[in-house]
């Protein structure tokens, strides 16, 4: 059957007539729950999650994935089957052409996404940390404000009325073909579902707040330490001479690449969060020694390179970390593995404010016991303005997730 896009056709209701008394529209009450014999979350059963949301003729490719193509490819899934499901009400169709051509899509931006070569030390230690800067820089002033909080944000970072529309702009462009048709939907999936409802949910401050009261301030300082044994020691020195030989025989990258220290994050850590000039001046000299001396000393910078490529392939960029984020937000987003699930109830008023005190006793106590109050001597009244930086409002925390987006995109766009 071909997709009505004339939503007065007289075939409409003879279609909507013959959904109701088919089996399935009787028993949509049992399906609230994705069922599979195998362990939640295993290859097998991320394999059955998306074999049932994907039409059987891409089942051969399904059962050819990895486990980071799994837990993406299951995400999307949910996603592609709770935006159609919705949209199908409008276009009842039991073409699956569509999907497939949707299926295809994902796929190809994740190859794409493979063979990308990203700076990442630019990336993250320049790029992104400026953004943050210029967000920390305009809570701060803003935090304690009784004026129009996202008003004043909009105006200190110099973005207004841009986003989603220029990601969404940024994300079409690829597959321009002139549809009409094609790019109301595009911007309907982009503009309304991913960059609306679902980032609306995953930016609650609520989930980093309730994630901060679960920060582990409770052990024990006998569990802190490791009975030592040769077995161990022989273990440790392994470890580190593994680290060590990684590091030494680190990429050799463009050898005008910016000297390490000079990075932009290590004025975004030091000024704008921890305010070491002001609070510890010796270390602060200290450091700004050290800058200077590793960009006399080449050879020390490059250590300082390797260490921070040998701990982004080792930790960040590793398929497990990818695997885990995506399993996560199917968690937040799907708790059933089927359609989205209802939004949790965030606290208002002294209930929130309840949290806010909860949160930034348990991150005051989880700096306390790692004594890093006394290294950077941060006090109780920073830990509540960073939780107030953090939760004071979602939107101001949307567009800096439009900003860090749109600058990951600007350099894909650049490969």
């Amino acid at each position: 059957m071909s997709i009505l896009y004339n939503t007065n056709s007289s075939l409409i209701p003879k279609f909507q007539r013959h959904n109701l008394i088919r089996p399935h529209r009787s028993e949509s009450k049992l399906q609230n729950e994705f069922h599979s014999r195998h362990i939640k979350d295993s290859d097998e059963y991320l394999k059955d999650l998306c074999r049932t949301n994907w039409a059987p003729s891409l089942h051969r490719r399904i059962n050819k994935f990895d486990q980071l193509e799994l837990s993406i490819n299951a995400f999307c899934a949910l996603i592609v089957r709770n935006f159609l499901g919705w949209y199908g009400d409008k276009i009842p169709t039991q073409d699956d052409q569509f999907p497939t051509l949707v299926f295809d899509l994902i796929q190809d931006t994740l190859t794409h996404l493979k063979k990308c070569e990203i700076d990442f030390e630019s990336l993250l230690c320049d790029q992104l940390a400026l953004i943050l800067s210029q967000h920390v820089q305009a809570m701060k002033r803003l935090v304690n404000s009784d004026s129009s909080l996202f008003l004043d944000y909009c105006n200190l970072t110099l973005y207004h009325n841009q986003y989603p529309q220029l990601i969404t702009k940024r994300l079409k462009k690829p597959l321009d073909n002139q549809s009409e048709l094609q790019s109301t939907l595009l911007e309907a999936i982009f503009d309304d579902l991913l960059l609306g409802k679902i980032l609306d949910r995953v930016l609650e401050p609520y989930y980093i707040l309730h994630a901060l009261r679960k920060l582990p301030v409770d052990q024990e300082k006998g569990a802190v330490h490791n009975t030592w044994s040769f077995e161990n020691a022989l273990k440790s020195i392994a470890s580190l001479g593994g680290l060590i030989a990684r590091i030494a025989t680190g990429s050799n990258k463009k050898s005008d690449q910016r000297p390490f220290l000079y990075r932009y994050i290590f004025t975004f850590l030091f000024q704008d969060v921890l305010r070491l000039y002001d609070k510890k001046p010796l270390l602060f000299a200290l450091f700004k020694c050290l800058q200077f001396c590793t960009f006399g000393f080449k050879p020390m910078d490059k250590f300082l390179h390797n260490v921070f490529q040998n701990t982004l392939t080792t930790t960040i960029t590793t398929a497990a970390t990818w695997q885990k984020l995506f399993i996560t937000l199917r968690h937040m987003l799907f708790p059933q593995d089927t359609e989205m699930g209802p939004a949790t109830q965030i606290p208002t008023g002294e209930a929130l404010e309840r949290v806010k005190s909860e949160a930034c006793d348990t991150l005051w106590k989880f700096l306390q016991i790692r004594h890093m109050d006394r290294l950077s001597g941060t006090t109780q009244d920073d830990v509540h303005l960073w939780i107030e930086i953090l939760s004071r409002d979602k939107r101001c925390n949307k567009l800096l997730c439009f900003r860090i987006i749109d600058c990951l995109l600007a350099n894909l766009d650049s490969h």
